[in-house]
């Protein structure tokens, strides 16, 4: 029996992908595209954005289908608009379409899901899975009890990273190193300490934290910690531009004691060690965010490789770690994923596996534009170095997976966009802004862009839509219906009229109407009365740019290779494909029921045999009819005697 192995990169810019493996830096890939099929123009769901398009690669369904039509969903019973008003749209309540497991299971498949964004809680009853309510595997999108948050919040299980530092750095914590006294190691005066609370940022839980007692050793160029200064060992210990080993503290919540692991990095320290700076990853634990809750023990205990860190570009952006150790944090997260995968693969039964890793996103969300024009050429070739590190360390993952599927597996792996750069001197652009300008649109006040209901026509809603502030919809509308279709046009032309100032181009590539949409799979109540798509080389590195977009390094085209039983080999497929033909390709491939909201076509060009079904029933009537005609003959048959 065929088995499913789906693996995913968020926001890779597959030209580059393409080029790494050609240049053999990337083996596991290179092995993938050598025994099966690279889809050079895979197209993805507008927006091209993260949770919509992760769960049409989940059930083959276009967002007007399956409701998640942007990162984020306007409340219920509220006006839609900006991200600060609607909530992350990672609650598997809303998702409408059926997931490709649920329709496995029905036939008593079973599924393992690692790390899968909108996907918690679990809509499965005989599977595994581990997390599903963001972007990392603890970090969550929503509480505990699963209420949503709004705009980009997110909570960690169980705390969120720390800096610990002499500088004065944006959101660090200051210590101010003095003498040690009191230690029952160390001679009064013969160190440094200072003292730090940790666990105490971003809780999911109610979590009491945990003074640490640091040591501070200037002459060998290390930091240990301590629970106590009667401690005869530290938590840790950490030499000057290394990392730990893999810590665990023991934290006071509000659902009892818990266990939590991580690691530290000693960034800097001075000859006389006055000057320090060091990083706490993410207090990690697992309880709570598995299914069944077991797993979590179970994931601990026996996977310490790695980390389930939340590794995200705003390390780098606060100043607290450089491009390197962001790096090595990404590494960290995608060695985890590979050793749970790899652990859960081998020792737990299933037919279909599903897991996704967001490395690229947050890096290209980091560096992007200077990776495409920083006016100093070094750094674009440092850059373009970590860039590489960054794809051999998600191909290592890769290479853990493969060795627990087997021969037998259908492997795919996939992304949900990509990524382009902005063209300099572009501005960045608000709908807003451009409908104020337009006289559909009045600010209370222009520094905080409160909107004047009283004196607003039309307004931007998350990435890509526009309302009509109709008096029947809202509650402080002031359109009357008869007045709809003009104001939709308004909008329309106020968006075609528009010109950057800088490039003096029009970053608009298609302007539609709510029922024009439907040609992008978008209907339903939450895509707005305009839906718009920018050229991609506007401003963002993905979400409004269109699918087709290549702009410079960049792509914003989906990533699918796949390989495996029933796949053609060494092919480079020029057709479209779509990440919605993802799941009815692999449903012929392995003989799974399609699930019963699927809009995507089978990828018949990337299959050895497109006709096998056909063939297989031809025979099978073929043998039937035979087998009818010898029962009739030996019906026939009488003696006399």
């Amino acid at each position: 029996m065929v088995k499913v192995a789906v693996i995913g990169f968020d926001a890779p810019i597959t030209t580059t992908l393409w080029r790494l493996i050609e240049e053999g830096a990337l083996p596991n890939l290179k092995r993938l595209a050598e025994n099966g099929v690279w889809a050079k123009n895979c197209m993805v769901p507008h927006p091209t954005i993260t949770p919509p398009n992760w769960i049409t690669l989940a059930t083959g369904a276009y967002p007007g289908t399956h409701g998640i039509t942007c990162f984020h969903l306007p409340k219920k019973g509220a006006r839609p608009g900006l991200p600060a008003e609607c909530y992350q749209a990672f609650y598997s309540g809303d998702v409408k379409a059926e997931f490709i497991w649920e329709a496995a299971e029905k036939e008593g498949k079973k599924v393992i899901v690692i790390n899968y964004p909108t996907t918690w809680p679990p809509r499965m009853k005989n599977g595994i899975q581990v997390g599903g309510f963001g972007l990392h595997v603890t970090d969550w999108r929503m509480t505990r009890d699963c209420k949503p948050l709004s705009g980009w919040r997110w909570l960690m299980n169980l705390a969120d990273h720390q800096c610990v530092t002499t500088e004065d750095l944006p959101l660090a914590d200051r210590i101010s190193p003095k003498p040690c006294k009191g230690w029952k190691s160390f001679p009064d005066g013969s160190l440094l300490e200072a003292e730090v609370e940790v666990g105490k940022y971003n809780t999911l839980d109610r979590v009491k934290p945990i003074k640490l007692y640091l040591v501070i050793d200037p002459e060998e160029k290390t930091v240990s910690g301590f629970l106590s200064k009667f401690d005869d060992r530290p938590v840790f210990t950490v030499k000057l531009g290394e990392w730990s080993e893999r810590a665990e503290l023991v934290f006071e919540t509000d659902r009892g004691m818990r266990r939590a692991f991580f690691r530290v990095k000693l960034l800097s320290l001075s000859d006389d060690g006055r000057d320090v700076k060091v990083y706490f990853t993410t207090f990690c634990s697992l309880e709570g965010a598995t299914y069944p809750p077991e797993i979590a023990k179970e994931l601990e205990e026996n996977i310490t490789k790695g980390l389930p860190i939340r590794a995200m570009e705003d390390a780098v952006a606060l100043g607290w770690v450089d491009y390197e150790t962001y790096f090595e944090m990404l590494d960290m997260e995608n060695k985890w994923l590979g050793e749970a995968a790899y652990y859960l693969l081998t020792k737990k039964e299933w037919d279909i596996f599903y897991m996704h890793a967001h490395a690229p996103d947050h890096t290209y969300h980091l560096m992007l534009n200077r990776l495409d024009h920083d006016p100093d050429p070094e750094i674009r070739k440092r850059l373009a170095e970590l860039e590489k590190e960054m794809y051999i360390s998600l191909d290592r993952m890769v290479g853990r997976i493969l060795e627990a599927v087997g021969d037998d597996t259908v492997v795919a792996l996939v992304s949900d966009h990509g990524a382009c750069p902005t063209e300099p001197g572009f501005k960045r652009i608000s709908a807003n802004d451009i409908l104020e300008q337009a006289g559909l649109l009045r600010y209370k006040d222009p520094e905080s862009k409160e909107i004047d209901w009283s004196r607003t026509k039309a307004f931007q809603d998350r990435s890509v839509y526009v309302w009509v502030n109709l008096k029947s919809r809202f509650p402080d509308g002031i359109v009357d219906d008869s007045e709809y279709e003009k104001v939709v046009w308004e909008v329309i032309n106020a968006f075609h009229n528009y010109r950057d100032p800088v490039t003096g181009k029009c970053p608009f590539a298609f302007i539609l109407r709510k029922e024009e949409a439907k040609m992008l799979g978008l209907r339903g109540e939450t895509i707005g009365d305009v839906v718009y798509g920018f050229y991609p080389e506007a401003p963002g590195e993905h979400g409004r740019q269109i699918t087709s977009g290549e702009y410079s390094i960049g792509s914003m085209k989906g990533l699918l290779l796949i390989s495996g039983p029933g796949v053609r080999k060494g092919v480079v497929l020029e057709r479209v494909v779509n990440i919605a033909d993802v799941v009815p390709t692999l449903c012929y491939l392995a003989e799974l029921p399609v699930p019963k909201d699927c809009e995507g076509a089978i990828i018949y060009q990337a299959l050895e045999d497109k006709d096998k079904y056909l063939n297989e029933l031809k025979s099978l009537r073929t043998k039937y009819k035979k087998l009818e005609e010898t029962i009739r003959v030996m019906r026939s048959l009488t003696h006399t005697y």
